[in-house]
């Protein structure tokens, strides 16, 4: 019987390891044969200049070496997985990662092809790099995977675990995004094109394409920063997750020196040095986030089966009636396609969808001061309809626990069982990706940008952190739903000004008095799955009292609009009549205290915001636009 310490076993740990290593040096020499100019000086595929081996004087050497260990790492790659394939019964976890090791190496050897045959053009580049850097992390995992095998995994049952494995698999993401728009920018040889840090030169810089291409790889490793420091402030702050403190600050460690790396590159004008160790340190920390969900999350799934164990053992026929009762999401959904497809429109809040994307249209309307492009309308809406979306599926992944427990929510995909967690947050990140493609390649790229922070506001600063935490959870994270407008008028006028941001805070002071007024007919369900809305927390008589002051500095911010002459007197008596109405419901809520007007509250804020940006268009179709 083969045990960890058979031969076999030994040997997988040894290719595992030499595997793992050889591709990140791999990755490595790509670095060296990008910045030494040399891709191109072999330009057929897979021979050099007609020949399997070539004169190796002057930069050849140095796209022939890559080459040459391509096979050497297939070779190693092959033998792991026949190894990984032998000891499946010992380590049944390294399994999985060895044949997507075989995928990748695979898929890699095929871009190196194209890259030649398109003249090492940018976006061959860039998918080059990212999938060697998977490659590299896919093996990782795998030598992870096997090296840990012999060690007892703890069985961790702590909300943090499955926090922090989550928060690590979305720095992952952004980090893998940061690489490949590194790999595009080097490509495009943008890597000068911005001189300032950390913006491009100054808030005016960053308009030409070239710019545009250096600060998407910017703003990719920004977002990978901000993830990894919130990651280690709620690691250090939470209890019982103690043994993954050490590569939490390892992480955020690589994370500081990717930066700071980044702007000396760019300081020192491109130093060959530094831009491959920027791009070695890069691709390491991408490993690293990945190691770090794995972990947290595999101890979190050794809990649930030790569980579901000892449930099955105190009740032995309770096997049979769990899988009785076990929803099959897939099989129904072969069964009926359509049932599948609401299913996964339901994962993107068309309710809420409705109401941004109509901020978004009336935003651009009021840029633009009559209709614009209809050509322009579609594709931001598109990418409008996409951001939501993905915000709305990843926030249902994030809160299927506490959906499960409320009867407003209890019927969502997830918790009904009609749709796989992995599968909603796999649809909610591809959503957020085709979202920022579109609107960059479609709209510009400062409404790719407004748009893809709206998802990670809402995600990471709202989900994940705010609302389980305070009860200004839904001050602060109103935040997300106010980009919207941004949004809107990026894509009209291609900047912000005073106008954009006074529609950004009308939405912000909007969202508490129209958001507290279901939390107070919902506040003992909040109470009760432990998320601290203001109701649940300071009480129904505190809640009033910050509807109405919320009202009231709603009404100061929509009427300030008319003295800074951005609109006239059109608008000015909507304003003023709606803002009258609002105020009343807010007094009628706090003197009435029933379901029935809260309810009616609810619903009349959000038609008050639709008819004030209606307002707001009407008068602009008059006036001009910006």
């Amino acid at each position: 019987m083969e045990t960890a310490r058979s031969h076999p076993f030994r040997a997988l740990k040894t290719s595992s390891l030499l595997a793992a290593a050889f591709a990140y040096a791999l990755v490595i020499w790509g670095a060296v044969v990008r910045i030494n100019g040399a891709g191109m000086t072999c330009p057929d595929w897979p021979r050099c200049r007609g020949v399997w081996l070539p004169d190796l004087s002057g930069s050849v050497v140095y796209e022939f070496a890559h080459r040459a260990g391509a096979p050497i790492l297939t070779l190693l790659i092959v033998v792991t997985c026949f190894l990984a394939y032998r000891s499946r019964r010992v380590i049944p976890q390294a399994l999985p990662f060895a044949w997507a090791a075989i995928g990748l190496i695979v898929v890699q050897i095929i871009l190196g092809g194209l890259t030649i045959r398109f003249g090492n053009s940018a976006p061959s580049v860039a998918s080059h790099l990212l999938v060697g850097a998977s490659t590299f992390t896919v093996l990782a995992l795998l030598a992870y995977s096997v090296f840990s095998a012999g060690r007892q995994r703890p069985a961790v049952d702590d909300p943090a675990y499955l926090g922090l494995g989550r928060l690590a698999l979305l720095a992952m993401l952004s980090a893998f995004a940061a690489i490949f728009a590194g790999g595009f920018m080097s490509a495009s040889h943008a890597g000068l094109a911005c001189r300032g840090f950390p913006l491009c030169d100054g808030w005016s810089g960053g308009h030409t394409a070239a710019q545009m291409i250096h600060m998407g790889h910017r703003f990719a490793a920004y977002a990978t920063l901000l993830i990894v420091l919130t990651l280690a402030v709620r690691a250090f702050a939470a209890v019982g997750v103690e043994r993954l403190r050490t590569t939490i600050g390892i992480i955020a460690a690589l994370a500081v020196v990717q930066i700071c790396l980044g702007a000396l590159t760019v300081m020192s004008g491109l130093l060959p040095l530094l831009r491959v160790v920027h791009q070695a340190n890069g691709v390491l920390l991408a490993a690293m986030l990945a190691l770090l969900s794995y972990v947290a999350l595999a101890s979190r799934a050794v809990a649930s089966d030790a569980r579901r164990s000892a449930t099955l053992e105190i009740s032995p026929a309770g096997a049979a009636a769990s899988r009785a009762s076990r929803p099959e999401p897939q099989a129904s959904a072969r069964a009926q396609p359509g049932a599948r497809i609401r299913d996964y429109i339901a994962l993107t809040k068309p309710n809420v969808m409705s109401l941004l994307l109509f901020t978004t249209l009336t935003a651009m309307m009021i840029a633009a001061g009559g209709f614009p492009s209809p050509a322009l309308v579609f594709w931001t809406l598109l990418g409008g309809a996409l951001a939501s979306a993905s915000s709305g599926s990843i926030n249902m992944y994030l809160d299927a626990d506490i959906d499960a427990q409320m009867s407003r929510t209890r019927l969502r995909p997830i918790p009904s069982g009609r749709v796989r967690p992995v599968d909603a947050l796999r649809f909610g990140v591809v959503l957020g990706i085709a979202a920022f493609v579109e609107l960059w390649f479609s709209v510009n790229w400062l409404a790719a940008l407004l748009s893809s922070a709206g998802i990670l506001y809402y995600v990471l600063v709202y989900t994940m952190w705010l609302k389980r935490t305070t009860p200004q959870n839904i001050v602060i994270g109103g935040a997300a739903g106010s980009i919207p407008p941004l949004v809107g008028w990026a894509a009209v006028t291609h900047r912000l000004d005073l106008t954009a941001v006074l529609l950004f805070f009308i939405v912000f002071v909007w969202t508490p008095p129209h958001f507290w007024c279901l939390a107070l007919m919902k506040k003992e369900e909040y109470a009760r799955v432990g998320i601290p809305m203001l109701p649940a927390v300071r009480g129904e008589a505190v809640t009033k009292r910050h509807i109405i002051w919320y009202t009231i500095a709603l009404t100061a911010l929509t009427v300030v609009m008319v003295p800074l002459h951005l609109m006239g007197v059109t608008y000015l008596v909507c304003a003023l009549v709606l803002d009258a109405l609002f105020l009343a419901g807010a007094v009628w809520v706090a003197a009435v205290s029933t379901k029935k007007s809260q309810g009616l509250m609810y619903r009349f804020s959000m038609l008050y915001l639709a008819l004030l940006f209606t307002a707001m268009v009407i008068d602009r179709f008059g006036r001009g636009g910006a």
